[in-house]
């Protein structure tokens, strides 16, 4: 059987003692490393707004500046989600879309996952139609931010 620790003036120790500076120095890290990761949730956030309000507004620009520019997904590209989009808008005469049910997932500091549904409204021959999907989009970090990189 092990002999408790003993001080230096002859008081029994624990061995879990120096854990404890160890340990605040553990949350600390934990904290900081969270905070980094609920702002990369805010930035994700707002990327996903943005495309609901790109597609509400029917601007292709501002829509194709939120696409990864080596998207690649199911042998299609960005070239190919862009013109998509751009055959919706031309076949409705109004689009709308709102997200919600969003779950962010952030599996390294270059690629997230995000899992939601959304509600899409299209206005064609004097009638709103709507369709609401559920859809996982894969998200890629490069020097401009976060962009969609797979799931259109």
């Amino acid at each position: 059987m092990r002999s408790p620790l003993r001080h230096s003036d002859g008081r029994k120790g624990t061995r879990f003692r120096p854990l404890k500076a160890n340990g605040i120095l553990f949350l600390i890290i934990i904290t900081a490393l969270l905070a980094c990761s609920e702002m990369e949730k805010s930035e994700i956030t707002a990327l996903m707004d943005a495309r609901d309000q790109a597609i509400s507004q029917r601007s292709i620009p501002d829509y194709s500046s939120l696409i990864y520019s080596n998207y690649h997904d199911q042998g299609r590209n960005k070239v190919d989600v862009v013109a998509q989009m751009v055959a919706l808008f031309d076949k409705f005469d109004r689009a709308e879309m709102r997200s919600h049910d969003r779950q962010i997932q952030q599996l390294d500091d270059k690629l997230a996952r995000c899992d939601q549904s959304y509600t899409l409204k299209v206005l064609a021959d004097g009638q709103w139609r709507q369709i609401v999907q559920r859809e996982q989009l894969t998200l890629s970090k490069d020097p401009d931010g976060w962009k969609i990189s797979g799931g259109l």
